[in-house]
């Protein structure tokens, strides 16, 4: 189904239509991405989250790194306090 239609300038640049960007919740200064599927080009809208968000949800301060394992578990924690029943 065709929900609108944009054409690419010589710079590469694309306008996306505002019945999709109402659709979809888009508004002027959001960060999209491009990616495939299944050999098609998809387009969504970008995670809510900055790294800078993450960091403050776990308590880091700049330079310090954690493990892959670490960070998921702050994040759990961060959304199970963010979220709790009170």
């Amino acid at each position: 189904m065709n929900i609108g239609q944009s054409r690419i300038t010589a710079q590469g640049q694309v306008s996306i239509p505002v019945s999709v960007m109402r659709q979809f919740g888009l508004a002027p200064g959001e960060v999209i991405n491009w990616d495939t599927l299944n050999g098609r080009l998809v387009v969504a809208k970008a995670g809510q989250y900055s790294l800078e968000d993450v960091r403050k949800a776990l308590k880091l301060p700049k330079g310090i790194h954690k493990t892959d394992e670490e960070m998921k578990e702050g994040i759990r924690a961060a959304m199970r306090a963010k979220h709790a029943v009170r």
